[in-house]
């Protein structure tokens, strides 16, 4: 008897092994599973992130607090920083900061005067002068240019800027007056940078004084013709300089009568080389150049490419010919060092026209 019952036994145990799990017992292990994964890998993933993004936060509110943006301001750029992957960008980088308060003001209007006070104080209502420009908003007042309508180019300047507008007076007499929806272009100089136009639509315009003012709203969409190969960096250098290399019998000699200068700026490429006399020179003329850039001897012959005669002095633009590989390279490196010390001192206030290594 004890044979057959543990045969009836384990007969009854195989048929509930080999029977099709109910519907229940799917969900069960399917639960299961699902808990087993978000407990083990979905819930330390989040976890892991959310830290991620508190900690970022109070990266972006500390680093906020050290330029001397207040708890509100920095609550309102939190809005749009916290969608980036590194939020403190919107305080360092006026590109990204432009795109940050332009989503800001369109959502809100009110918020234009509290984003006014958060650009000055992030010291981006103004750019030094090498830095290109990337937006309308970065054109000073009184940048002068030519606004053109219906193929009339008249004088005009920048005559005012908010957060959402341009003002743009026209100087000359107007021939016919652009309305409300009509097209017009704005092109300007900016010294040392390059050629700047944008087109854009009239909101409105209004007089000042006898000057008709044109309002356009900002734009990002600023094109730019850029005039000189490389950028040319602002120094005070002595030097000195040789003139009448044309006239020399053997170009191997060594020029006896150098005249006193200064190199006002500088490239890879050329230099602006000023002297405190009348110069018998022309263009196409060759010169031989010498200075010391960080101590460094530096010795070419030049071609004056232009000539600047003013009451004080003569400035010729002269292009390098003979300069050498390691040298063109170190005047590319100390260009880009004076840069990286400007944009510092920038930052913290301490910004000075120019060359880092003018001196006080």
């Amino acid at each position: 008897m004890n044979y057959q019952g543990g045969f009836e036994t384990f007969k009854e145990a195989t048929k509930y092994m080999f029977e099709s799990p109910s519907l229940y017992d799917v969900i069960f292990v399917v639960v299961g599973f699902v808990f087993a994964v978000g407990l083990l890998i979905v819930f330390p993933y989040m976890w892991s992130r959310y830290k991620a993004r508190i900690h970022l936060k109070e990266e972006f509110f500390s680093t906020g607090k050290n330029v001397g943006l207040s708890l509100p301001e920095l609550s309102l750029m939190w809005k749009c920083a916290k969608a980036m992957d590194e939020p403190t960008k919107v305080l360092y980088n006026k590109a990204v900061f432009e795109k940050c308060v332009n989503k800001l003001v369109k959502e809100d209007i009110s918020v234009i005067e509290q984003v006014s006070h958060i650009r000055k104080k992030l010291r981006f209502d103004s750019l030094p002068w090498f830095l290109p420009l990337s937006s309308t908003k970065d054109i000073d007042v009184y940048q002068t240019g030519f606004l053109s309508f219906e193929d009339v180019a008249y004088s005009a300047a920048v005559w005012d800027k908010n957060e959402l507008e341009l003002h743009i007076a026209i100087l000359d007499i107007v021939i016919k007056a652009p309305k409300e929806g009509d097209k017009v272009k704005f092109s300007f100089l900016r010294e040392d940078d390059g050629r700047y136009y944008f087109q854009s639509e009239v909101i409105r315009t209004y007089k000042d004084g006898t000057k008709l003012v044109v309002v356009v709203p900002h734009t990002d969409q600023l094109s730019k013709i850029q005039l000189r190969e490389h950028l040319r960096w602002k120094v005070n250098i002595p030097a000195k300089v040789f003139f009448g290399l044309d006239k020399m019998k053997f170009f191997e000699e060594e020029p006896e009568e150098y005249i006193d200068a200064v190199i006002e700026d500088i490239s890879p490429q050329g230099a602006k080389v000023c002297v405190q006399r009348f110069i018998e020179a022309k263009l196409e003329d060759k010169i031989i150049l010498q200075f010391e850039l960080k101590s460094i001897p530096i010795r070419t012959v030049g071609t004056i490419k232009n000539i600047r005669t003013g009451f004080e002095k003569v400035c010729f633009g002269i292009k390098f010919e003979s300069i050498g590989k390691a040298e063109e390279d170190f005047i590319r490196r100390f260009i880009l060092e004076e840069q990286r010390e400007i944009l510092k001192a920038y930052k913290m206030g301490e910004f000075r026209e120019g060359s880092s290594s003018l001196g006080p």
